[in-house]
């Protein structure tokens, strides 16, 4: 592989050989998800729902501390170097499950309260590394694909991260589901295997890559603190509509179940489908229009789609929300991307995108809780009506916060 060159060709094609480790490494995070929590840590060591929902959770709060010190890395060292770390993360996190699996089984300590706490806490540890992984990985490979096809076509580059993210999630726990077959005593061993087997294929392929130098920086380097205050109206804006998209993720088998309705499937199949094809055909819309009218659009359609689980309440209406809560969420995170790499020089690229990104990890955490509660003590109308509010207040925040000093693209530049 080259270093960056002038774009000559289309810059989908230019994005494809870099934001081939994005979908490595979130095919991994969704190899165990259907095993790890449920299967593992609820069904074989016995803990509670709570613990074994906790386990998945705790990837999302692994990313977010990752982000706090991988944008500046990035900027500092250069994308591969930090890519480098995300893959021996994701290694790290596969041998991992692999220990999980075996510590309660007859041929080291057996199935008894020692195993169980000795094999979650190692399970809750590897759910560390494949955050860190992704926040290694995530930050990296669209740093290096900006810097691979200019600023002018960023949306390209963070569009295709997303596609990766959602695909690889989507066929990686279909896959998990076929490997935790395999060894039906050990479920979780045959998955963490292959998750240390294609981190170290990364790894070895990432070595034919030339890595970009880093940009020279015309100042001191940005403190986190900074970078987050920069991106905040876009992050608030990304934040309200994560409330949405995590209400469906985080409540949709549970709304199912609730209700003896079949066709989950079909449900988070529709959502991911309409993503997938909004990101492939309508992100180019991005640079026609700008980045701040698409992700209006973008939040009005989540609010519609909370409006349809509050007022169709039947499987039907569930069908059609989670494709509405696709299609509006899918264009969001490119579109104030776009805008928030824009809020600085490029060389603090890195530190800005992981300031971005972390207002979706930590609102996706949170909201998981209070939703919860919300759904605990007022039902299900209120909480996806809550959503789309919160949907709809995105827009007013992200204006509020533009004339705040400091916040959004300079003027001169806008």
């Amino acid at each position: 592989m080259s270093e960056e060159v002038t774009l000559t060709g289309s810059p989908t094609l230019r994005v494809m050989p870099v934001v081939l480790f994005n979908l490595l490494v979130y095919f991994v995070i969704g190899l165990p998800n259907a095993i790890i929590g449920a299967q593992f840590v609820h069904n074989t060591l016995g803990f509670s729902t709570a613990v074994a929902a906790s386990t998945i959770s705790l990837q999302y709060i692994g990313t977010a501390i990752g982000r706090v010190v991988v944008g500046r890395r990035v900027d500092t060292y250069g994308p591969k170097v930090v890519l480098t770390y995300g893959l021996i993360f994701c290694a790290i996190s596969g041998l991992l499950m692999c220990l999980a699996a075996l510590v309660p089984t007859p041929g080291f300590l057996g199935m008894n309260d020692t195993s169980r706490y000795v094999a979650l806490a190692i399970a809750l540890v590897s759910r560390l590394f494949i955050g860190w992984s992704e926040s290694c990985t995530a930050t990296s490979v669209t740093t290096w694909n900006i810097r691979r096809v200019g600023p002018a076509h960023a949306s390209v580059a963070i569009s295709w991260n997303g596609v990766t993210s959602y695909g690889g999630i989507a066929v990686g726990v279909s896959i998990g589901q076929f490997l935790s077959g395999l060894i039906p005593n050990i479920k979780l061993l045959p998955v963490g295997m292959v998750a240390t087997a294609l981190a170290i294929g990364g790894l070895l392929l990432l070595r034919t890559y030339t890595p970009i130098k880093p940009l020279p920086s015309k100042g001191k380097p940005m403190p986190f603190i900074s970078a987050v205050r920069k991106v905040l109206p876009y992050g608030a804006a990304l934040a309200a509509g994560s409330v949405g998209f995590g209400s469906v993720n985080s409540f949709l088998s549970l709304y199912y179940t609730e209700n003896h309705w079949a066709g989950l499937g079909a449900a988070f199949g529709a959502f991911a489908a309409v993503f997938i094809m909004m990101r492939i055909f309508f992100a180019s819309q991005i640079d026609k229009r700008g980045g701040v009218p698409v992700a209006y659009c973008s939040l009005i359609t989540e609010a519609v789609a909370m409006a349809v689980f509050c007022l169709v309440h039947t499987p039907t209406g569930a069908l059609i929300g989670a494709a509405l809560t696709g299609a509006g969420f899918s264009l969001l995170f490119p579109a104030m991307g776009t805008m928030a790499v824009k809020t600085a020089g490029p060389e603090f690229g890195g530190i800005l995108i992981a300031a971005y990104s972390i207002f979706t990890d930590l609102t996706i955490v949170i909201s998981s809780w209070v939703m919860g509660a919300l759904r605990d003590h007022l039902g299900w109308g209120f909480l996806y009506g809550t959503a789309g509010v919160l949907c709809v207040s995105g827009i007013i925040l992200s204006i509020l916060f533009t004339r705040i000093p400091g916040c959004g693209v300079p003027k001169a530049s806008s």
